[in-house]
Parts: C-alpha cells; structure tokens; sequence
C-alpha cells in the first residue's frame, strides 16, 4: 500500500512540474518565426478557391503579406487594425497590428508579417502583426 502511495506521489509531483512548466511557457513570437511570403491578393485568391486546402498552407503560421493598405481603423481594444485590399473590392487581409501606435497611410504599399488566424465572409485575418 506504501508503493502505490508513493508512485501516485511521485506522479502527482510530475503532472504538477509540467504542468507549470507549460503554464510559463513563453508565446511564439512572430519575429522569431520564418514566414511565408505572398501578396495579399494571392493569399484571398488561395482561400477564395479552396478554404481547406489554404487552411492547411497559411492556418496558425506565420505569413509575410505584401498589399496596398485599404483601410487603417481601430478595435474595439483601442489596437490598430490594418486591411489590405484583395483579389476583389470585396476581400482583404485584416492584420491586427501588435503595437497600438503603428499608422500606415491608405494607398501605400507594405509588408506586414502575422500569424493567419483564419478566413471569414472573405477576408483572411492575421494577428499578432508588425511592419516589416
């Protein structure tokens, strides 16, 4: 009886050391994280054709996308959100920018890398974003 109290023990003081170890674990950051590089065109034509087939490609991966800035609004969080135009007027990619002070003009062409978040009513979104 001694035993199996001390091997449940000993199992119990192991399940708590990795669980802590992964409650601190640190968060990927994008930065660190080698991205795939398209152009926010082609990243909604891929989705627009095949929504499964590009979950596969871009989902929970880190993507540099390439686009003329849309439309440059804020969250409901106070956090920059930044669009850039797609294959038609009604697509884009949503980048929710990481740094609340980041502004980029409408117009402008620029690169913003992000982790792809999923496709909704025909827009891609990323978050976690910063301007490269």
């Amino acid at each position: 009886m001694k035993k199996i109290i001390l091997v449940l023990l000993v199992l119990a003081v192991i399940a708590g050391g990795v669980g802590y170890m992964m409650w601190n674990k640190p968060h990927k950051k994008v930065e660190d994280a080698k991205g795939v590089t398209i152009s926010s065109i082609q990243l909604t034509k891929d989705f627009a054709a095949d929504e499964n087939t590009a979950n596969q490609k871009y989902l929970n991966k880190a993507i540099d996308v390439t686009g003329v800035v849309s439309d440059y609004s804020k969250n409901q969080d106070g956090g920059v959100v930044i669009t850039l135009q797609g294959a038609d007027a009604m697509s884009g990619v949503q980048c929710a920018m990481r740094d609340k002070g980041v502004t980029a003009e409408k117009g402008s062409t620029i690169t913003v890398k992000g982790f792809c978040s999923g496709y909704l009513m025909s827009m891609v979104s990323l978050t976690d974003c910063i301007i490269k």
